[in-house]
């Protein structure tokens, strides 16, 4: 597992990309939309126009009014109604609708340049990783792109994952990512939202693939207004991020909580402990209390956070070892040994 960025090598492209091209390899382009009738057309002519052979386009569209289905029709791309609402249910949606080996998800409002749309590939292409996002981060931005109030968020969101994980994640919530679809499949994912791209992060490092970083060039939004609520949907991905995080290190976790309690317990518990010293009376008998609850509710804290942390190590034993047996079932010549097999994982 690691996390790090990719430089483009021109000369790769025309040799072990185009080769893999042609191995059958079937690329689509999933755009979630809602209302992006300015942008959408030129987004995929864009991306017709690319250096990429072999691949498909698919709008998920989440109940646009304006003409998006209908540039889709008009362009002859396939194009899904979505049936939930949410970007996360979107590109779980579009998923299940695809048949292609590697899917590639970018919005439809023209940040995103097609243009990177081979590096972004590239990587899975030559086996350089499992899942590729695109860094904003690392690229280039147009002035105005992404706000204050949005580059603290991703920093802060950042620097968490980063201090869980022991990894180098510059841009946890892009949408510009690409990977196997079966890699996609074999993440749990829940979030309805854009905390999803965090959730695909977060998910796929704790699993053990090789998720790499590129740089992309990110530009401003000219169609409508940016459907992400700095503030709403802030507090969202932060509630999603700590939820993961929990489940993914829970004894790190727990641990953190445990030092605070534990911290802040320190000073009413040294001026208990001033007073027995130097009058033999303990005469401040709220801070006896105050410490001690706040030091009991910091061994609490160590505790749940190891039961926690038992509790996901058995989780992840029992989908590994589940994970191998259907893999078993899958390369068996005979019903004698699917059924043998089946009988072993129930």
């Amino acid at each position: 597992m690691y996390y790090s960025y990719y430089r483009l090598k021109p000369e790769i492209l025309s040799g072990q990309v185009e080769a893999a091209l042609q191995k059958d390899r079937k690329i689509e382009i999933i755009i979630p939309t809602l209302n992006e009738e300015r942008t959408l057309r030129t987004v995929i002519n864009d991306i017709r126009s690319s250096a990429l052979s072999n691949l498909s386009i698919l709008v998920i569209d989440g109940g646009s009014t304006d003409r998006t289905r209908d540039i889709c029709k008009t362009e002859k791309v396939k194009c899904v109604l979505q049936k939930t609402k949410g970007k996360g249910s979107a590109m779980r949606e579009a998923v299940e609708h695809s048949a292609a080996d590697i899917v590639v998800f970018m919005d439809g409002d023209g940040t995103y340049a097609p243009s990177n749309l081979i590096s972004i590939v590239e990587p899975l292409l030559n086996d350089e990783a499992d899942i590729v996002v695109g860094s904003r981060i690392l690229g280039e931005r147009d002035k105005g792109a992404m706000t204050s109030l949005n580059s603290l968020g991703n920093k802060l969101f950042n620097r968490t994952i980063n201090f869980a994980l022991k990894t180098a994640v510059t841009d946890s919530l892009s949408g510009f990512r690409a990977l196997y679809r079966k890699t996609f499949k074999d993440l749990v994912l829940f979030s309805e939202s854009f905390e999803i791209e965090v959730e695909i992060t977060v998910e796929a490092i704790a699993k053990g693939y090789r998720v790499l970083e590129v740089p992309i060039t990110y530009g401003l939004r000219n169609g409508t207004p940016t459907k992400l609520n700095p503030i709403k949907d802030g507090i969202r991905i932060g509630r999603t991020l700590l939820f993961i995080l929990m489940n993914v290190n829970p004894l790190k976790f727990f641990g953190i909580i445990s030092l605070c309690f534990f911290v802040a317990g320190l000073y009413p518990g040294t001026l208990v402990l001033y007073e027995k010293i130097t009058t033999a009376h303990i005469q401040s008998m709220p801070s006896v209390v105050l410490s001690s609850l706040l030091f009991v509710t910091s061994a609490i804290s160590v505790v749940v956070g190891m039961v926690s942390e038992l509790v996901v190590r058995s989780r992840r034993r029992l989908e590994y070892l589940i994970n191998r047996k259907f893999e078993a079932v899958a390369n068996c010549s005979s019903s004698q040994e699917v059924s043998r097999q089946f009988a072993l994982i129930f």
